[in-house]
């Protein structure tokens, strides 16, 4: 084999062209400069065969080009080298180089002359000579390529930077904006005052979607949803804009007033109903809540807004869904559902602070039946960081509409232990109990009863010394779970108080089975005692029934000397209320309870030592 090369440049192999085809037109230019030319064949700069005009290429061919590249890596001609091939054929192998010297292609030209030139085998750069203007166009091309091809990736790495970019502004499902970048609008467009003055929130939310997911499919549920970003993008007024915020809720702020809020989501209300029909499945029923509240776009207070607008959203669900609600300040339950947003979040750092205070508030009987001892009642006032103390019917909706109650009940049941267990000393010369509630929620938590039996059982207090208060609806909402628990207390010794009695739809049904030893005449018919005869008769009998089961009986809201009188007269056992005692804190409690067992207790022995002088 011989060769003939020239020196240049070394470079190493650039990217190869983004598509290897198409190079048919060199073939024939280079069978016509250089006749005789058998095949045209391109190689990539590592040597691998992309691309021949000999269907069968010659696999010497390869070979021989394969074991250049390897053996001179780098350090290739700048123009090329011509092969022998076996049979004494000679190959025209080219470089093909950009304009930076660095190796884009390798062109090869297997020459078989025939006749009498057969042994006229050119040298390599007479040869060059013959094909170098159609090499030079291939290089050109191939630059072009490779040009082309980087600007695709170019492109194609901006198009996945702004999609990537889009994925987190946009929701993918819906097309609308995700929940930041609906915040970052806002920021942008209202509080900055631009666009119109008035602004007003809707906060959206699917009817139960997990319904349309259960009998019809994840795929149908996204369908919906994806149908409704489409029909919210379609009807949006100029200059609103909306956003998927989470699941299946969604958020829209619209430029104008709160009656223009309200027409706008009421016509998407009805246009949802629709949705359902666009699956081709007549059973499949779509519809949604809406909540509308005002924004103070002079504030950009969005969040306040939204959560107005969510409250409202939630009355629309509780009272029927299918419908819009606007929030106004004149709507009471609207307000205290807003209200307890706030409240609650208040109340989840006052738990976590310890800032819970017990009260104590007396339980007097009203005869003279020594048997009847004094209660008390034990509630849970929140502080808040100065120390202002707030009454349960501040916070107790809030805590009851976010699952917050269990976690109150076991805070008072061990602040109760603890704070009685100091004390224990005093309750043997003073005879008391204390009641302490516990609310349906605790009931139907299934590690709260073994948590209140054995937090009293080892608290090494006499059970006798707690009673438990649970509600009369609370009660029969869960009358497997309360029956239960009340006998495992009373079988402690606990006693066992019904409370607000008389308010439930079943309470005499029930009463038979419940483990009670006390009923709290719930304060409705307590406070109309002296007016109305109706709730007279009620405690009347009330009281009656519970004498014969052998149960105590409680006036709850005793709060005026009228009412304390007149309840002494029916029969009933207990009283409490403001006529008859106002809370006060439970450690100060217990002193004046350590301080009258002392007294007593100085006063027994001065008795007893009296009573042996001489």
């Amino acid at each position: 084999m011989t060769s003939e090369t020239r020196s240049g440049r070394s470079e190493g192999p650039r990217r190869p062209p983004d598509s290897w085809g198409g190079f048919e037109p060199y073939a024939q230019i280079c069978r016509t400069l250089l006749p005789g030319a058998r095949s045209f064949s391109i190689f990539d700069a590592r040597g691998a065969l992309r691309w021949s005009s000999d269907a069968a290429a010659d696999s010497d061919l390869t070979r021989v080009v394969a074991n250049v590249c390897a053996a001179r890596g780098r350090a290739l001609g700048s123009a090329g080298d011509l092969h022998m091939l076996p049979g004494d054929v000679p190959a025209y192998v080219s470089w093909i180089r950009d304009d930076s010297q660095h190796l884009l292609a390798i062109a090869a030209i297997v020459y078989a002359p025939s006749g009498e030139r057969q042994t006229e085998a050119r040298s390599f750069s007479r040869a060059h000579a013959l094909v170098g203007p159609a090499l030079e166009c291939l290089r050109r091309e191939l630059i072009a390529r490779i040009a082309v091809a980087r600007l695709k990736r170019t492109v194609a790495e901006l198009d996945k930077m702004r999609r990537g970019a889009a994925a987190g502004s946009f929701d993918t499902l819906t097309g609308l904006y995700t929940r930041p970048a609906f915040e970052n609008r806002v920021r942008l467009v209202v509080a900055s005052g631009e666009s119109s003055s008035s602004w007003s929130s809707l906060y959206i939310n699917v009817d139960q979607l997990h319904v349309i997911n259960d009998n019809f499919g994840m795929r149908v549920g996204d369908g919906v949803l994806g149908d409704l970003g489409e029909l919210l993008r379609g009807r949006l007024p100029s200059g609103a804009f909306a956003a998927r915020i989470s699941g299946d809720r969604f958020a829209v702020l619209v430029p104008g007033h709160l009656d223009d809020a309200e027409r706008f989501g009421e016509a998407l209300r009805e246009a949802a109903e629709q949705l359902g029909s666009a699956h081709g499945n007549s059973r499949l029923r779509v519809s949604i809540s809406v909540g509308a509240a005002a924004l103070d776009s002079g504030t950009g207070e969005l969040m306040h807004s939204l959560a107005a607008a969510e409250t409202a959203c939630k009355a629309a669900k509780d009272r029927g869904r299918n419908r819009v609600e606007v929030y106004r300040a004149n709507d009471v339950s609207l307000v205290r559902r807003f209200a307890d947003i706030n409240i609650a979040g208040r109340l989840h750092d006052a738990i976590r602070a310890g800032r819970l205070r017990l009260d104590a508030q007396l339980i007097l009987p009203f005869g003279r039946d020594v048997r009847l001892k004094p209660h008390y009642e034990l509630l849970v006032r929140m502080l808040d960081e100065d120390g202002t103390a707030a009454g349960p019917e501040s916070f107790m909706s809030a805590a009851m509409r976010y699952q917050l109650m269990p976690s109150i009940d076991r805070w008072v049941t061990e602040t109760a232990v603890e704070r009685l267990k100091a004390c224990s000393g005093a309750f043997a010369d003073v005879p008391v109990s204390f009641a302490i509630n516990f609310s349906g929620q605790s009931l139907n938590d299934q590690s709260f009863s073994d948590f209140l039996i054995e937090r009293i059982g080892s608290s090494g207090l006499p059970p006798e010394l707690f009673c438990f208060e649970l509600t009369e609806n609370a009660t029969i909402a869960s009358i497997t779970r309360a029956t239960e628990l009340m006998v495992r207390l009373r079988a402690l010794g606990c006693g066992i108080a019904l409370d607000d009695f008389g308010t439930g739809l079943s309470s005499l049904s029930y009463l038979r089975q419940l483990p009670a030893t006390m009923l709290k005449i719930d304060g409705s018919f307590v406070r109309d005692v002296v007016r109305d005869p109706r709730a007279e008769s009620m405690v009347r009998a009330i009281a009656q029934l519970a004498r014969t089961m052998s149960l105590t009986t409680v006036a709850e809201y005793v709060e005026t000397e009228e009412i304390r009188a007149r309840i002494a007269t029916l029969g009933v056992d207990y009283g409490q209320g403001f006529a008859i005692s106002r809370p006060l804190p439970l450690d100060d409690l217990l002193a004046q309870l350590t301080a009258k067992s002392g007294a007593e207790r100085s006063a027994a022995v001065a008795h007893r030592v009296g009573s042996v002088a001489p």
